[in-house]
């Protein structure tokens, strides 16, 4: 997938796909409108969680958002996300926190191309 892209074209052609195969063409928008809604609140409570320093919860909030991300093929927000949990389950408050705002940076992104769908 090149760089540039924001949502794997192979991730979104696997929606479409299930969206064929389930028969519910809104399925693809319910999934959208879920991640509209809850990712936000999850950076947010990412962000409070980092300057708690609760690993736990950056851990689980990351794992949370990395899934959902993949799901929808935000693969480079995925990561981000991917590296904030890692980075986490070390302890490591430095290196979390430069994933945690990497994923943020990038949502804007990904809502805008989730909106295109």
């Amino acid at each position: 997938m090149p760089a540039d892209e924001v949502l794997d074209p192979a991730v979104v052609a696997e929606l479409r796909l299930a969206q064929e195969a389930y028969g519910n063409p809104e399925f693809i928008a319910q999934l959208v409108t879920l991640f509209r809604t809850h990712a936000p609140a999850k950076i947010d409570r990412l962000r409070e969680a980092a300057a708690a320093g609760n690993f736990p919860v950056i851990e689980h909030l990351a794992h949370t958002l990395k899934t959902n991300c993949a799901m929808l093929g935000a693969t480079r927000m995925a990561d981000a996300c991917g590296r904030t949990e890692m980075a986490a389950a070390r302890a490591d408050l430095p290196a979390a926190a430069a994933a945690m705002q990497e994923a943020e940076r990038l949502l804007p992104e990904v809502l805008a191309a989730l909106s295109e769908l």
